[in-house]
């Protein structure tokens, strides 16, 4: 055992504050091969999920109603010129066509008229301003060729402020990524929290999130209006599907460590704009887009936001119960994650007590937490990570300030203990097997000094280890 002491710096000669932990060379190579993944991952998501989704909108299978007694030989005329891009549905009444527009079951309706008359061209301007504009576009010719002009009527028409039908987009890509930032930042800068307190804090981010946005879109820009209603029901929702978004990513972090921005990126970031069914509907993105909007929570959130403002509610229910599922899974996912992250054993007796316990071969790692006045410091929040970022344990010191972390596979890590009133510190160490499992098993790392936050240029970090730890993670400073 020998101890590594650094001197006061309260004297001219003293040495300069503590540095940064040292890492150990695996996770040097993990933090390269990640800022080396996050600009080629860009590279590829952008145009993999933007320009190829979005640089040539077409439709496929559009539906649109048609109306009235020309109906039939419109469809006649026009169906198989537009086969494959509209689905021409022959309807009624122009009011059974209106319900199935709010219901979006078809995406407008053309309203046909005896020649030298306008036609009614119905559509939802919620739906957004390339809808109000393809489809009539589209349909034009068949019109001129029946002796009619298209008269464009919004049955639903947008907010005053959004004249262009995107700010529902932009509504869900905030509550989205301020729910995945909170809660990757929080998973990766403040690791010490538990993940109680990290989940607490995404929920409040979550609640305040689109009562700030509906400031700013809706009472400043106008582009979100409805009653009050209808405007607290969007900020819950949008406080529900970020706080979905955050628990999601806390699990994610707590089992792939920083690489969980990968898979948070795609789902929440590259993947939602496309299937969001907003500014581009799902009938005219790529078909794999299309069915990504049936299901995903960002279109989901879109199309229940939708229904309150514009269309009377009409298929709200189903909307909601995807919301509902994603919220559940991630509660799952969330609960996997904690057992995932707890301390195997709850038994934070000292090491000389763990040693008596008569425990199986799986390796333990085992210290004692104390300030500076050698005084042992309970509660003292400790986490391990390994080489490539991911927690694999976490535990609180005992009474005595002595903690245990089990069931660790050999391999290189980085232990942080962190107390309130105190500067956290990190040791890096290594857990492995020399063909003694009786004396390898378990790892001590003896002492762990924490300083006070008032005493922080006044005293160094000690720590006395053993053989398992290097000589060059022996301080805090890797002096």
């Amino acid at each position: 055992m020998s101890q590594a002491t650094l001197p006061r710096d309260d004297h001219a000669d003293a040495e300069e504050p503590a540095g940064p932990p040292e890492l150990s060379p695996e996770m040097k190579r993990s933090n390269v091969r990640f800022a080396l993944t996050l600009p080629l991952f860009f590279m590829i998501m952008f145009p993999l999920c933007y320009i190829t989704a979005l640089h040539l909108p077409v439709p496929h299978d559009l539906p649109v109603a048609v109306v009235g007694a020309g109906a039939a030989s419109f469809i006649a005329a026009a169906g198989p010129a537009l086969a494959g891009k509209f689905a021409l549905v022959p309807v009624d009444t122009p009011q059974q066509a209106t319900d199935m527009i709010f219901n979006q079951t078809v995406k407008a309706a053309y309203v046909t008229a005896p020649p030298g008359q306008p036609a009614q061209m119905l559509v939802a301007g919620a739906d957004g301003r390339v809808m109000t504009q393809l489809v009539p576009t589209a349909l034009q010719p068949f019109a001129t060729q029946a002796g009619n002009t298209i008269q464009t009527v919004d049955i639903a028409p947008l907010a005053p402020g959004d004249g262009n039908g995107i700010g529902l987009m932009f509504f869900m890509l905030i509550v989205s990524i301020v729910g995945f930032m909170t809660a990757n930042i929080l998973g990766n800068a403040a690791f010490f929290l538990p993940m109680r307190a990290r989940v607490a804090i995404s929920a409040g981010v979550a609640v305040l999130t689109p009562v700030v946005l509906y400031l700013f879109m809706g009472a400043w820009l106008q582009i979100l209006q409805g009653s009050v209603g209808q405007i607290v029901a969007v900020i819950a929702l949008g406080a529900v599907t970020s706080f979905t978004v955050g628990l999601t990513t806390t699990a994610l972090v707590a089992f792939l460590g920083k690489w969980a921005l990968f898979p948070g990126m795609l789902v929440f970031v590259f993947l939602n704009i496309p299937s969001s069914n907003s500014a581009y509907p799902a009938e005219i993105v790529p078909p794999f887009f299309g069915w990504l909007s049936e299901w995903h929570l960002g279109a989901a959130f879109v199309d229940s936001v939708r229904a309150i403002l514009y269309l009377d509610n009409a298929g709200l229910g189903g909307h909601l119960l995807v919301i509902g599922c994603w919220l559940l899974a991630a509660v799952l996912l969330i609960a996997a994650a904690a057992w995932h992250t707890r301390a195997p054993a709850d038994d934070v007796s000292g090491p000389a007590d763990a040693a008596a316990s008569g425990a199986g071969p799986e390796r333990v790692l085992l210290g004692r937490v104390h300030d500076h006045h050698g005084s042992p410091v309970s509660g003292a929040v400790v986490t391990l990570v390994d080489h490539d970022g991911s927690q694999t344990g976490r535990t609180s010191t005992s009474t005595e300030g002595s903690f245990r972390i089990d069931d660790l596979p050999t391999g290189a890590y980085t232990l942080i203990a962190a107390a309130p009133g105190h500067e956290p510190v990190a040791r890096s160490t290594v857990l492995d097997h020399r063909g003694r499992p009786e004396q390898d098993s378990r790892a001590d790392l003896g002492d762990i000094r924490l300083v006070a936050l008032e005493d922080q240029h006044r005293h160094r970090t000690s720590v006395a280890t053993d053989g398992t730890v290097p000589p060059s993670a022996a301080s805090y400073g890797g002096g």
